[in-house]
């Protein structure tokens, strides 16, 4: 008979090269050798198409039963695929209950049919579950997604392991967040390794809360009334957009004057309002508790939205980074039809997001919102690694700083049992990200180990070892042939990392069955290559937005 054993293994997410891909295992063996495990998030690792010839990369699926930390793609944007690539596979997913309406409106969006949908389980704070034999508690932490929460999973065999997921330790503006009683309670019953965010920790100080947000866009509507204003952001960031809603409520409180209107202008924005409002976080009605004050929000396909005077309308739209098919681009084309410089007062564009350093990005933000300052817009955009300051500052990331690992690091101190210190380890980065966060621990008298994709850590009750040989990492190159994201033509391929000449290698081409229905033939219309409305070879081509939407993870 063997001894029983506790395993976590990085399946993704702890990347030599950069940030994305995110999933990890945890596998526990009984004596007689059974095995039971479980899977945390399956994300999605951003891929410059132009240079490698694949849209993106995707960690692998290995368990039946899948925690999801919060929706960013980032964590999620792999599942899809490996539900075409096993389709009779079943697959159960436990997720805070926005992340999961989320992700079933993201499934649907995508063509899923309903038969090949996940299971979705919701988890409650303050309530255990448990999952193919682990005990799990899923405690809420703040970051720029609702619905974002850390796990504690206890193992058969007693030992308990933390992954942190992606938080910050300020307080959230929508739903529950961070709170130091809820992690503290954590350590006190005994953690013996705890997983680390690790994304912003090479930046000083404490990411700072969303109401710096709020104080920042309050100024700016104070400085431009009766003013058409456009607000880029990323819609599945909804904590700093509901901070922008506190402060248009906050000016109307103030001033006596009706609200100023938020009009969603992408689908992508719709869908994230919608999945608040099922998952009971109105926006509205969280606004109204908390100021008094009702923030109308519509679609800007509307007739309501047409008829809001320009100098009461805030636009909200994505695009950001200036993705090509995005609303702010198009706008900045000319080709929004629900958008258009006022005539009547003056027009502000605030691009609620600093410019994320990767490919042309600066070159393509610089092009659009100099096309937007010719068509009569004033235009703001934060800078990149400015200081933060209150009632200026106007966007702030969802990752936790050096001053946040450090509170983690006082309180696990001050909570966990003198007989069981927990071991810190980094995750979530590159080499250069998680070795910072693993100092600010060691420096704290904490213990301290590093791992890297594939590599597994055997945990018991106060004791944490990493295996001193690395598995072979593995993950999925995700191709689309068609480069249509209405109609995707995907190409899987199996990669593994080679240590030796430290690169990927293709070992299989995956084949799968098709299951996303194709836009157009959901809409009635013609399916095939190149269908009505199909966007083949952009610059800004990308699954569902994914590839978009995890270039931004860093900066979130």
């Amino acid at each position: 008979m063997a001894e029983n054993r506790t395993e976590f293994e990085s399946l993704g997410g702890n990347n030599l090269d950069g940030i994305g891909g995110n999933a990890k295992k945890i596998t526990y063996t009984a004596e007689d050798g059974t095995k039971k495990s479980i899977q945390i998030d399956c994300g999605m690792k951003f891929s410059d198409k132009t240079l490698t010839g694949v849209d993106n990369y995707i960690a692998p699926l290995e368990c039946d039963d899948l925690l999801i930390t919060h929706c960013h793609a980032d964590h999620i944007a792999g599942i899809i695929h490996h539900i075409q690539m096993n389709p009779d596979k079943p697959l159960n997913i436990y997720a805070d209950k926005f992340t999961h309406q989320f992700m079933f409106a993201e499934m649907t969006k995508q063509g899923l049919p309903l038969d090949n949908m996940p299971k979705f389980h919701d988890c409650e704070d303050g309530k255990k579950f448990n999952v193919n034999g682990f005990e799990i508690e899923a405690i809420p932490v703040t970051h720029s997604a609702p619905g974002a929460v850390a796990f504690v999973v206890e193992s058969p065999d007693g030992t308990r392991m933390m992954d942190m997921g992606d938080f910050k330790t300020t307080k959230a503006t929508l739903g529950k967040g961070w709170e130091d009683d809820r992690i503290a309670s954590a350590f006190k019953k005994g953690v013996d390794v705890c997983f680390c965010d690790s994304t912003s920790t090479t930046s000083a100080e404490v990411t700072p809360s969303y109401d710096m947000v709020t104080e920042g866009f309050r100024k700016i509507l104070d400085d431009h009334p009766n003013t058409q204003m456009m607000v880029g952001t990323i819609a599945r960031s909804a904590e700093q957009l509901f901070a922008d809603v506190i402060a248009i409520a906050e000016e109307a409180k103030d001033t006596g004057k009706k609200p100023r209107t938020m009009i969603l202008d992408g689908a992508s924005l719709i869908q994230v309002n919608q999945a608040l409002n099922k998952a009971g976080l109105s926006m509205t009605q969280e606004c109204k508790k908390r100021t008094g004050i009702e923030v109308p929000i519509l679609d800007a396909k509307s007739p309501a939205a047409r008829s809001v005077p320009p100098g009461e309308r805030v636009y909200v739209v994505t695009g950001t980074q200036g993705e090509e098919m995005a609303a702010m681009a198009r706008t900045a084309r000319g080709e929004n039809r629900n958008i258009r410089p006022s005539t009547k007062v003056p027009n502000l564009c605030v691009n609620q997001q600093a410019v994320i350093p990767s490919g042309d990005n600066q070159a393509v933000v610089d092009e659009m919102m100099a096309a937007l300052k010719n068509q009569g817009w004033e235009v703001m955009i934060p800078k990149r690694g400015a200081a933060f300051v209150r009632g200026e500052t106007y966007y702030v990331s969802g990752h936790g700083r050096a001053g946040d690992m450090q509170k983690v690091a006082d309180i696990a101190a001050a909570n966990q049992p003198a007989d069981r210190k927990c071991t810190f380890i980094g995750i979530h980065g590159d080499e250069k990200q998680t070795q910072a966060t693993e100092e600010i621990f060691r420096n704290a008298g904490q213990k301290v180990e590093h791992i890297t994709n594939a590599q597994k850590v055997v945990v018991s009750k106060g004791n944490v070892e990493v295996a001193k040989t690395v598995g072979t990492a593995c993950r999925y190159a995700v191709i689309d042939k068609n480069d249509d994201f209405m109609n995707p033509d995907f190409q899987y391929i199996q990669q593994a990392y080679n240590p030796v000449a430290q690169k990927w290698v293709d070992v299989k081409e995956v084949e799968y069955k098709k299951l996303l229905v194709a836009k157009n033939d959901r809409q009635g219309g013609k399916g095939g290559k190149g269908g009505k409305g199909g966007k083949k070879g952009g610059r800004r081509h990308s699954l569902d937005m994914a590839a978009i939407a995890a270039r931004k993870q860093a900066t979130r």
